[in-house]
């Protein structure tokens, strides 16, 4: 009997630590194998300190996450950090319910430090009115992966380093039985080609301008594949991968996070890497969320959010985050810790798709470009690649409606 009392002084003991440890509620929208890396890096970090805890609470998707978040805000219980995308940032910077990553460093001399250490891009889109806002969490970038073994039976050594040789390997690629390559109609793979071309989506005012001769000829480009050429074919959802994992297509875009599981598919054929082939500039778009934490958190649970943060930023997380699940490292300094060079030398292709980091750039942050967004894919990509219409016609009908749903959107 009195080992059982001292059991359960014991255990009453025991839960006192853990209550008195600081709560961080960290909502986010990471489910499967992704979701399942990220719960055993929480569970590491709260291993390691007597005095925090971190409660994952996944929302399911990121849908659900937004609504979430502002509902959160109505009822002024919010969590004390999640997942964000840059257009919900400047909606709840505006709102002043996000407490600015600044206030933190600035007293961080040591962090301070260390932000040269991070990707340039990384910082730059987290920055509003000259204040760091948020900081990088889950960040990817566009690649290609392709059929090593199809390439070699063409006599194609590597993968084309520009568009206009892009599309001679699409021809010689393409056959009775296999297509050079799929994919879907996506706002991210036209920007891709009009910022490669030199356009850009919106200009210094924030007005709409990619009808522009560059974004005629990305059109153009995409359209040959389909109808002129006849190289490629549109899909939807995950078709695409789908189809390359049977061998039917040659090569695919898609997100370096993609990687992961098409090694994991295991397909009887060598899958290559390859970053994205240059047009007049050389150029990839960066993807995935920030990390917020909120004003309404209380002091101690922001100064615990900051401590998991920090580590979760740290260079040989970054580095096991990346390994693990696909995403890129947002610090240089993990390409030089002892599990990425392993990981170079089995897999040196990977480098590529990482070195796109120099020269990263992301979309608009502005929450108008959420419905702009939405109808230059609606009124002008889908026509334009479902029809052949005119590309010149379909781009400026989109730039009117874009431009007139941002300004009621103001």
């Amino acid at each position: 009997m009195r080992k059982f009392f001292i059991f359960l002084i014991f255990l009453s003991c025991a839960k006192g630590v853990q209550d008195n440890k600081i709560k961080v509620t960290f909502w986010h929208a990471m489910g499967g194998p992704l979701g399942r890396t990220l719960e055993k890096l929480i569970d590491e970090f709260n291993e390691k300190n007597d005095s925090i805890k971190v409660i994952s609470v996944n929302m399911g998707n990121y849908n659900a996450l937004s609504q979430k978040i502002m509902a959160s805000i109505l009822s002024k219980k919010t969590p004390t950090i999640a997942q964000v995308y840059e257009t919900w940032t400047t909606s709840l910077w505006n709102a002043k319910v996000i407490y600015p990553a600044d206030d933190f460093i600035k007293k961080d001399t040591i962090f301070m430090r260390e932000l040269d250490d991070f990707f340039k891009v990384f910082i730059d889109d987290n920055t509003y009115d000259s204040i760091i806002v948020t900081l990088p969490f889950n960040k990817s970038v566009s690649a290609y992966f392709y059929n090593k073994d199809i390439f070699e039976k063409k006599g194609i050594k590597r993968f084309p380093e520009t568009y206009e040789e892009m599309m001679e390997v699409m021809r010689k690629l393409s056959s009775k039985d296999t297509l050079a390559t799929a994919f879907s109609i996506t706002v991210g793979l036209f920007e891709q080609l009009l910022y490669s071309f030199g356009g850009r989506l919106l200009d210094e005012e924030l007005k709409p301008i990619f009808d522009s001769e560059e974004g005629v000829k990305a059109i153009r480009y995409l359209q040959d594949m389909v109808f002129k050429y006849k190289v490629a074919k549109i899909t939807t959802g995950y078709e695409h991968q789908d189809l390359f994992l049977s061998g039917k297509v040659c090569f695919i875009m898609g997100s370096s996070v993609s990687y992961s599981y098409l090694m994991r598919a295991q397909p009887d054929f060598r899958i290559g890497l390859a970053p994205m082939p240059k047009g007049k500039e050389r150029v990839v778009f960066i993807m995935g969320t920030n990390i917020a934490v909120f004003r309404n958190a209380k002091e101690k649970e922001r100064d615990a959010a900051w401590v998991f943060i920090k580590w979760f930023l740290s260079p040989e997380i970054q580095a096991r985050w990346a390994i693990a699940t696909g995403y890129v490292p947002v610090r240089k300094s993990s390409f030089n810790t002892e599990i990425v060079r392993k990981k170079f030398e089995e897999e040196i292709e990977l480098k590529s798709i990482w070195e796109q980091l120099d020269y990263a750039v992301f979309e608009p942050t502005i929450p108008q470009w959420y419905i702009g967004r939405k109808l230059l894919s609606q009124i002008t990509l889908e026509p334009a690649l479902k029809s052949d219409e005119d590309p010149e016609k379909l781009l400026k009908l989109g730039k009117e409606e874009v431009l007139r749903a941002m300004q009621q959107e103001y």
